[in-house]
């Protein structure tokens, strides 16, 4: 049995607003994402930074015209103006740490506003270009300013009214996680030279096993080099080293499951909620049958080295470093 949840908000007379955004739908590329729900594509990762991503307010022309007329309903029951309310649109990506407004637009402007909104027709958020752990989607009706404070009544400017999350997500994750910082503390820990630039600790954690039902591995970076990604995150050497690290991340899991000293006698679906099998459908590539993966699962025992080329070509590790040079002889 579903069962919905839903935030309850501290305020009276914003009743109207609470499902306002149900019925938007997320699109990537062709791939519909409804409203606090979430989608999950196999994509190399030079098809998924290419994939447009825009949002539909309704799914067709007469839903949208009741989501414009719903909000007008809410402003009258909420008694603020609609000059002081916005439709806003956030991006973000856990994975390169960045949350970005990509949409703004004034409730009061409405007649101007189309059913589908292009998220990446000016410019691509680089939360958009993740493709190892893919994205998050928040849509609000929020206070554009502050307003006079009154009892039970939202007043601050950015609190919301309504809101939606969508998620989309890649057959990557978990096969590369996202980064946490190596300091000193966490060299000395284990015992790491100074110059050390990433760790992988996998612990107790056993890669052929179910990945949620176990402590999970922690992959360090070191945290200046985590901060300038961050702060270039755009620029192709940050893109570059993005593709490196999921590639060690995944060359890592591969060496771990051949090192077995007993034999590898589990089959693709024993594997499918494992880091192994995550890593095997990497290698694969996108539109895979079990019986391809089948095929590279039994290469890990024989032929590691095999296993860990083809997830470099899969995740294209090579374009990386090409656009990177490229950005130096420019």
């Amino acid at each position: 049995m579903s069962r919905e949840t839903r935030t309850i908000r501290p305020f009276v007379g914003i009743d109207d607003f609470a499902d306002v955004l149900d019925g938007a739908v997320l699109y990537f590329g062709q791939e519909a994402c409804l409203a606090s729900e979430g989608a999950t594509v196999s994509l190399s990762p030079h098809e998924f930074v290419l994939r447009p991503v825009s949002i539909a307010w309704g799914p067709d022309d007469e839903a949208f015209e009741r989501f414009k007329e719903r909000l007008d309903e809410g402003v009258n029951a909420a008694g603020i103006a609609a000059e002081d309310l916005s439709l806003v649109v956030i991006v973000s990506s856990p994975f390169i740490k960045v949350s970005e407004v990509v949409y703004e637009g004034s409730v009061s402007d409405l007649e101007s506003l189309r059913r589908v909104t292009n998220l990446t027709e000016d410019r691509r958020s680089s939360a958009f270009s993740a493709p190892f752990n893919g994205f998050a989607v928040d849509a609000y009706v929020l206070l554009s300013r502050s307003l006079a404070p009154k009892v039970l009544r939202p007043h601050v400017r950015g609190t919301w009214l309504a809101s939606v999350r969508f998620r989309i997500e890649t057959t990557y994750a978990p096969a590369v996680l996202s980064p946490t910082p190596l300091t000193d503390e966490v060299r000395a820990q284990y015992q790491l030279g100074a110059k050390t630039i990433r760790y992988l600790y996998f612990g107790d954690h056993d890669v052929l096993q179910p990945y949620a039902q176990q402590e999970r591995p922690v992959f360090y970076i070191d945290e200046k080099l985590l901060a300038q990604m961050n702060v270039r995150r755009r620029s192709a050497a940050s893109r570059a080293l993005q593709l490196q690290l999921a590639q060690d991340f995944a060359s890592a899991v591969v060496r771990r499951a051949s090192a077995r000293s007993e034999p590898l006698d589990l089959g693709v679906d024993d594997l499918r909620t494992s880091l192994l099998g995550s890593v095997i459908r990497i290698a694969a590539g996108p539109g895979s049958t079990d019986q391809d993966r089948a095929r590279i699962l039994s290469q890990v025992s024989e032929s590691p080295e095999y296993v860990i080329a083809r997830t470099e070509h899969m995740i294209d590790v090579g374009s990386g470093y090409g656009s990177m040079l490229k950005d130096d002889e420019s």
